[in-house]
C-alpha cells in the first residue's frame, strides 16, 4: 500500500466520524437556538447566523475530509519524509469497509444506552410527547443508533458510494 492511500483511508475515516457525531451536534444546535428564542435576545440574528456558520464550517470540513482527502494530504504535506510503501496486503476499500461496520457498531452501542435512558424518564412523567422537554434528544438517540444500525449492516453499500463519489470529484 502506498503511504498516500494510507493517508486518504485514515483521513476518510476521520471524516466519517465527524460526519457521523453531527448527529450530536445538531440537537445541541437547536437546543441553544431554543434557549435563546426563549430569552428574548437582542443578538437574536447575531446568534442564529453564527450558529449556521458553524454548522456550515463543520459540514464543509467533513467534505473535504470524506471527498477531497488528496487535498488536505497536498496541503499538509502528509507524504513528505516518509517511506514509499506500506507493506499491508488489504484493499482501500476493505479497511474503509471495516472502519464504517466499527463507526456504525461505536454509535449504536453508545446511542442505544441513551435512548433508554432518556424513554424510562420520559415514561415516568405525566406529560405528552410535545411537551416532555427531552422530547428532541428521545429521537436524537432513535436517530443515531438506526444510522449506526444501518452502517453496521451496510457498511459495504457506503464504501462503494464514497469511492464513487470520489472518482467523480476528480
Amino acid at each position: 500500500m502506498k503511504v498516500k492511500t494510507f493517508w486518504i483511508i485514515l483521513i476518510k475515516i476521520l471524516g466519517l466520524s465527524l460526519f457521523f457525531s453531527v448527529l450530536t451536534v445538531i440537537p445541541q444546535f437547536f437546543s441553544t437556538l431554543q434557549v435563546t428564542l426563549e430569552e428574548r435576545n437582542e443578538n437574536l440574528l447575531q446568534m442564529f447566523l453564527f450558529l449556521i456558520f458553524i454548522l456550515l464550517i463543520y459540514l464543509l470540513i467533513t467534505r473535504l475530509f470524506v471527498f477531497k482527502p488528496e487535498w488536505i494530504i497536498e496541503k499538509l504535506k502528509l507524504e513528505k519524509n516518509l517511506e514509499e510503501k506500506i507493506d499491508l496486503n488489504i484493499k482501500a476499500s476493505t479497511i474503509l469497509n471495516i472502519s464504517i461496520a466499527v463507526i456504525g457498531g461505536l454509535m449504536l452501542a453508545a446511542s442505544i444506552p441513551m435512548f433508554c435512558s432518556t424513554l424510562f424518564e420520559f415514561f415516568r412523567q405525566d406529560a405528552l410527547f410535545i411537551e416532555f422537554e427531552n422530547s428532541k434528544w428521545i429521537v436524537a438517540y432513535f436517530l443515531k443508533s438506526f444510522i449506526g444500525y444501518l452502517l453496521f449492516t451496510n457498511s459495504k453499500f457506503l464504501t462503494k458510494f464514497i469511492f464513487k463519489q470520489a472518482d467523480e470529484t476528480d
